[in-house]
């Protein structure tokens, strides 16, 4: 499901089935979702390392009116994650948040959303570039994003704590 003029705000996403079977959905993401969500995603990776609390990422995830993409990443019945897109940023959508919960990984989810957000992201016309970011201390993103076609396009030192930098990668659709 896509909409040329506004890509990643469909109120969901059938992503087929993760490598367990199951069946794999990104919906929107509501208020208590984004709140649950939180609590979740401040345990672990680059929130936890950077001290974030439930109550400011809940507060990054609830729904609201500024045109970015907030959804749960759903395993059949159960939360799995969640993503956070900027549809319009440099020449190409910014893919702010992918959070896939612990219990979750490894299971070709993270690689089935991101080829969703690509697909979804030259669905909605010529599109040249596909961005995201994410910190150099987290070697196993990295590497996710390396194999997947991304390349480090920037080195942003000290952005978010002195010491921890972060790593701004782009795939090229358009050459």
């Amino acid at each position: 499901m896509s909409s040329r003029s506004t890509p990643f705000l469909a109120e969901s996403y059938d992503l087929g089935a993760a490598r367990d079977g199951r069946p794999l959905k990104l919906a929107a993401l509501s208020e208590a979702g984004a709140h649950a969500a939180a609590a979740i995603v401040a345990t672990y990776g680059p929130w936890a390392h950077y001290g974030y609390t439930p109550a400011q990422l809940a507060e990054r995830l609830r729904p609201a009116d500024d045109g970015l993409a907030r959804l749960k990443v759903q395993v059949g019945a159960d939360s799995a994650g969640c993503v956070q897109i900027r549809p319009a940023w440099m020449v190409g959508p910014y893919l702010q948040m992918l959070a896939v919960h612990p219990p979750w990984q490894n299971l070709g989810i993270g690689a089935i959303v991101l080829a969703w957000y690509e697909r979804e992201a030259a669905a909605a016309g010529p599109v040249r570039n596909v961005w995201l970011c994410t910190s150099a201390f987290n070697r196993d993103a990295q590497r996710f994003y390396l194999r997947h076609g991304y390349e480090i396009t920037a080195i942003i030192d000290d952005l978010l704590r002195p010491g921890d930098d972060e790593l701004l990668m782009r795939k090229r659709l358009l050459r």
